[in-house]
C-alpha cells in the first residue's frame, strides 16, 4: 500500500466518514447509509502480521471491522453481520473476526486460487467460538449476474436470516463488474443492484432495515459511478434508470460455481440451515 504525507488523514476521514453514518442510522435521523470512502478497508488486519501484511491491497485501516466493534462495544449490540462482495476476500477482516460469534462475515469472490490475496476457500469457516460464522463463497473466473444471484438466494439469505443480526453492514466492492481492469468476473450494473435489493430485504425483516454500505475496490470509473449511483438511489427509494448488458458465463463456470454452492452447503450444515 503506497502512502503519502496526507494517507493518515484522509483514512482517519474514511473511518471517521463511516462512524458518521453509523451514528446516523442508529438515531433513526436516516433509514441506510452509503459511505462514499476510500482508501477501502477489508485487506487490513488487526496488529501484526495478517495474511498478507496488515497494509495490503490499497487498504491502511479496516473501515468495516472498526464499524462492526463499534457497534457492539460503544452501542452494545449482539450481532452484526458483514456481507462482503468485493470481487476480491476480505482476509483482514476475516481475520479480525475468525474467532468471534458475535460477528457473521459472509463473502462472494472470485476463487482465491485465480486472484489477490489467495484466501477465502470454502473450508475457512472460522475458529473456536467463530466456527460456522464465517462463510466464504469462492466462485470461478467469468461467474455472472445469475451465478451471483443464485449464490446470494442459496447461501446468503439463508445464513443472514437465520443470524438475526442486529445491524448490516455491506463491503462494497464493485470490482466483479465485467469492465473491471483488475478481476476476472462478469457481473453487471444490474445485477448489483438486485444484489443490494436482496441485502436491503434482509435488513428490513432483521433488523429494523438498519444497513450501512461501504465503499471498497471499483477500478472502473465509468462501471463504478454508474452502479453506485443506482444503488444509492435504490437506498433512497427513488427513481433511476439503469441501462447495462449482463454476461453469459459458460456452462463450465456454471457446473462449476453449482460444486462450489453444494459443497458449502455440505460444509456448513451443521450450523445452518439450507
Amino acid at each position: 500500500t503506497f502512502v503519502c504525507s496526507k494517507s493518515y488523514e484522509v483514512a482517519l476521514l474514511a473511518v471517521g466518514g463511516v462512524l458518521k453514518g453509523c451514528e446516523l442510522i442508529l438515531s433513526k435521523e436516516i433509514a441506510n447509509a452509503f459511505a462514499l470512502v476510500r482508501p477501502p478497508g477489508h485487506h487490513a488486519g488487526s496488529s501484526g502480521p495478517t495474511f498478507p501484511p496488515t497494509s495490503a491491497g490499497f487498504c491502511i485501516f479496516n473501515n468495516v471491522a472498526i464499524v462492526a466493534k463499534y457497534l457492539i462495544k460503544k452501542h452494545n449490540l449482539n450481532k452484526v453481520a458483514i456481507i462482503d462482495i468485493d470481487v476480491h476476500h476480505g482476509n483482514g477482516t476475516q481475520r479480525i473476526f475468525n474467532a468471534a460469534s458475535n460477528v457473521l462475515y459472509v463473502s462472494l469472490h472470485q476463487d482465491g486460487r485465480t486472484l489477490y490475496p489467495g484466501t477465502g476457500f470454502l473450508e475457512e469457516i472460522g475458529e473456536g467460538e467463530g466456527r460456522g460464522f464465517k462463510v466464504n463463497i469462492p466462485l470461478p473466473p467469468y461467474s455472472n449476474d445469475e451465478i451471483y444471484l443464485k449464490a446470494m438466494e442459496e447461501i446468503v439469505i439463508h445464513v443472514a436470516t437465520q443470524f438475526k443480526p442486529e445491524f448490516i453492514i455491506v463491503s462494497a466492492g464493485f470490482d466483479a463488474h465485467y469492465a473491471d481492469p483488475i478481476a476476472n468476473m462478469a457481473m453487471s450494473s444490474l445485477g448489483y443492484l438486485q444484489e443490494f435489493q436482496m441485502i436491503l430485504d434482509i435488513a428490513s425483516k432483521v433488523c429494523d432495515g438498519r444497513f450501512l454500505a461501504v465503499l471498497e475496490g471499483g477500478y472502473n470509473l465509468e462501471a463504478l459511478s454508474r452502479t453506485v449511483a443506482a444503488v444509492v438511489m435504490e437506498m433512497a427509494r427513488a427513481p433511476f434508470e439503469l441501462t447495462d448488458s449482463p454476461c453469459r458465463s459458460p456452462q463450465q463456470v456454471k457446473n462449476e460455481a453449482d460444486k462450489t454452492l453444494r459443497n458449502i452447503k455440505n460444509i456448513l450444515s451443521n450450523f445452518w440451515s439450507f
